[in-house]
């Protein structure tokens, strides 16, 4: 896409064009199915995510009394910001599928 490609000209492209419009339907639909198995199997890990952020932190404060070389919790928490991006979701559907998912994790049990 260019540069100065605007909504507009995106939308029109996508109107006068039947076959793109379904591809991007496609696409959208599948993200969104995406998002919402995302979301659903991380509700239904959350206790386990906690339990291992809560491991590391029991052992960053466990590992100087046993190890020589000691771990920070200001090094693990540089090591978590840099990881950050890769846990980073996107917008559209992807992320209404992930709320969608999330939901239906909570609720159903």
């Amino acid at each position: 896409m260019a540069a100065n490609t605007t909504i507009e000209s995106v939308l029109r492209d996508l109107l006068s064009n039947p076959n793109a419009m379904l591809k991007a339907f496609a696409v959208m639909a599948l993200q969104f199915a995406v998002g919402v198995a995302f979301g659903y199997f991380a509700v239904r890990a959350l206790k386990y995510i906690l339990a291992l952020v809560g491991l590391v932190v029991l052992l960053s404060y466990i590992t100087p009394l046993l190890s020589p070389i000691p771990i920070s919790t200001s090094e693990l928490i540089e090591v978590a910001k840099r990881l950050l991006p890769l846990f980073t979701l996107s917008i559209g559907p992807f992320m209404v599928g992930v709320v969608v998912g999330g939901l239906v994790g909570l609720l159903k049990r």
